[in-house]
């Protein structure tokens, strides 16, 4: 973990990171599968770039009407066959090539989910992600297509997912198949079986929906969860009513807006918990209620809260951002780190101030940072100011499990998950403050 802090000499990249991953959250869940369509066409003048970034290199342009090969998806990004190499087009400036058709009401028939499968608002890779559903999943579908995407009802509506992942008959792999939502009325644990030998994957948290099964088994409700089967505490999960945006409890109808930046998702009005992100440009169904600044919002079927004043009845201007890169002042390589410290320092940056500086990325003779699953908080005035660090350690030591940390360095004291009966550990010296942490947090996450 030696660090040889550079004060006044680092060197910033001043390029603007797109196409922000949303998750479980960015929107809370796992992103699903697309169409592997054989083409897409540019809806406008758009740059083709060596990757998924503005601030990856140019490599040539189409124009209106070109037609590209279509080779994946990776976030905001299209990963295209430009004059016979890959390329990246910024999605929102591509659509399928079959172009895209209306029409839809009841449902004509039924269709069964093969992998996890992102489901849009309209027939193209760069619309709206309305939700993910589940492998197994059983949906109505109107019959209708357009391009490599079928029109399918999901809770009442009518969005459109890749014809590729989408069966008339169920999987024969043994995935059961669901046949209707639950949202949880607290938080779950999500197990693997439903007897006392079950191992524990975590908590979704309370309005968490559920894609679930018929089946229940000494109390626990079986569902879907990440395309597996897992089971739920029945007595802690409530049929959706079915309305195309559910609030929970009995809540009211809510006004579609969007995000003019990309959103933290909290818990809560004012407390410092948060999901998962949501993306700049994407809509937010939003109830209509505002306390402290954030503006109360449906998010997967659950009642949340955004920072309200970056959500806006008109959608924000094209032009490819996500809001920019998370480096700040003389931090540097947070934006090539993975998605669990990535997590980590939009929570610092939005929530505890005093931070000014954070390290990621770096080469380093130690694992850790140059794999990009490490950060450095670093404290201001360290000397006079350890009360500030150990608030940080502990917070992050408390929520580990939303964080995904695997250990913690601060003071010259270690606490390791594996570990955690032992609290914070003695470390021997390693010479100067910085080598014994005494000036920063060190955090390790996990990969996944």
């Amino acid at each position: 973990m030696k660090r040889i802090v550079q004060t006044r000499r680092a060197v910033l990249t001043a390029g603007v990171a797109a196409g922000i991953l949303q998750t479980v959250g960015s929107l809370a869940f796992v992103r699903g599968a697309d169409a592997a369509a054989t083409a897409v066409l540019a809806t406008t003048t758009v740059n083709v770039r060596k990757g998924p970034g503005t601030r990856y290199e140019k490599i040539g342009r189409l124009r209106k009407g070109d037609r590209v090969g279509f080779l994946g998806a990776e976030g905001n990004w299209t990963k295209v066959e430009y004059k016979g190499k890959p390329g990246y087009v910024y999605s929102k400036y591509l659509t399928d090539e079959g172009g895209s058709s209306s029409g839809g009401g009841s449902a004509k028939g039924t269709v069964y989910v093969t992998e996890n499968l992102n489901l849009r608002t309209k027939p193209s890779l760069s619309a709206t992600i309305r939700t993910v559903a589940s492998k197994g999943t059983r949906l109505g579908s109107t019959g209708q297509t357009s391009g490599q995407f079928t029109q399918v009802i999901w809770n009442n509506q009518t969005l459109w997912g890749a014809t590729r992942y989408l069966s008339s008959e169920p999987a024969s792999d043994g995935t059961p198949t669901a046949t209707k939502k639950m949202r949880a009325t607290a938080d779950l644990m999500i197990r693997t079986t439903p007897d006392r030998n079950y191992k524990s994957l975590g908590d979704v948290p309370k309005g968490t929906i559920l894609d679930c099964t018929d089946t229940v088994t000494n109390g626990m409700q079986q569902a879907l969860w990440q395309g597996n089967a897992r089971w739920f505490n029945a007595k802690y999960l409530k049929a959706v009513n079915g309305s195309a945006s559910p609030a929970p409890d009995g809540g009211g109808s809510t006004t579609t807006k969007f995000a003019t930046a990309e959103l933290n998702v909290w818990i809560s009005a004012t407390g410092s918990k948060f999901s998962g992100t949501i993306a700049k440009g994407s809509e937010v169904q939003v109830t209509g209620t505002v306390t402290s600044g954030r503006a109360q919002i449906i998010h997967n079927g659950a009642t949340r809260w955004v920072t309200a004043r970056y959500v806006s009845a008109s959608a924000p201007a094209s032009g490819g951002g996500d809001g920019g890169s998370l480096n700040r002042g003389w931090s540097s390589g947070l934006d090539k780190t993975n998605a669990n410290v990535k997590k980590i320092v939009r929570h610092v940056w939005a929530n505890m101030t005093q931070i000014k500086t954070m390290y990621g990325w770096r080469r380093d003779v130690t694992p850790d940072h140059p794999a990009g699953r490490a950060v450095d908080i670093m404290i201001p005035n360290y000397r006079s100011n350890k009360a500030l660090g150990q608030e940080i350690a502990e917070y992050f030591k408390a929520n580990h499990s939303e964080f995904r940390i695997h250990y913690i360095i601060w003071n010259q004291k270690i606490w390791n998950v594996s570990r955690s009966k032992e609290g914070w550990r003695a470390m021997a010296s390693r010479g100067s403050d910085t080598a014994n942490h005494k000036d920063h947090v060190h955090i390790t996450c996990y990969d996944n």
